[in-house]
């Protein structure tokens, strides 16, 4: 049987919050989700310590482990996504509901081992984290505002993860939504992607499977993620590639999950 894929607005009633969070969130085993907690610490790391950022994700998903390093350093966190059960689920983990996901594994693996924390520091990071979060709002890439007009300022860091791949039906996509992103950022500002880079020789597009469902992903090189950036003015990128290829989300292609930092140069 041929097998549908979903696009865009699909994601409203397609994607199944749920089976994402149970198949990929359930324990530390996927390294694919493990990879870039390390260099997301490095990362607000090189901030001085007595600034308290300003920090925007776009695409969060239903996955608060991408913050929880970046808590210490905020003084507020906006997060936003283009589903509505995405939204629901961090909310759920941020009002303590009963049924929200438990982050607690990824705390300790964060705070403790990352981070070189002791047992009593993650109840208090889960706190400052908690504390920390001033929005989930509504997203949409591919749109102007691609958020609502009350968030559409500039911010210090802006963070995104796999998210782009999704949202974009083409590289002109891609490179229009890079410009809007560094648009959200303050001169100086810094922002951190991570995403996933593969071979466009054969085909421009490929997928990836959450419970039944298979959703569109484009292909992008290390070279269009780069021009990408550059074209949009950000300065000072870096890039740090896994060792490894992911094969639990994407089991039938090859891709390479890979870092992407950048600076809006100041005026």
């Amino acid at each position: 049987m041929e097998k549908i894929v979903r696009f865009g607005e699909d994601y409203h009633d397609k994607f199944d919050t749920q089976a994402f969070l149970e198949s990929y969130f359930s324990d530390l085993s996927d390294e694919f989700h493990t990879f870039p907690l390390p260099y997301i610490h490095k990362f607000y790391q090189s901030f001085h310590s007595d600034k308290k950022l300003k920090i925007l994700d776009i695409g969060t998903g239903p996955a608060i482990i991408n913050f929880i390093s970046a808590a210490p350093y905020a003084s507020e966190i906006v997060l936003s996504d283009y589903t509505e059960s995405n939204r629901e689920a961090l909310r759920q983990w941020l009002e303590k509901d009963p049924k929200a996901h438990d982050w607690t594994l990824f705390f300790k693996h964060i705070v403790i081992d990352i981070e070189g924390g002791e047992e009593k520091d993650v109840a208090v990071r889960e706190k400052k984290l908690r504390s920390s979060i001033k929005a989930i709002v509504p997203c949409d890439v591919t749109k102007d505002p691609l958020l609502p007009t009350e968030f559409m300022e500039e911010y210090d860091v802006l963070s995104s993860t796999l998210c782009l791949e999704s949202a974009c039906k083409s590289v002109d996509d891609y490179n229009a939504a890079v410009k809007r992103f560094f648009q959200l950022l303050k001169p100086g500002g810094k922002m951190f992607i991570y995403g996933l880079e593969r071979n466009t020789k054969f085909s421009n597009w490929t997928m990836y499977k959450v419970g039944n469902e298979f959703f569109y992903n484009i292909r992008l090189s290390k070279e269009m993620i780069t021009k990408a950036l550059q074209n949009a003015g950000f300065i000072n990128i870096e890039r740090v590639a896994s060792e490894f290829k992911t094969q639990k989300l994407f089991p039938d292609h090859d891709c390479w999950p890979v870092i992407y930092t950048a600076v809006k140069q100041l005026v």
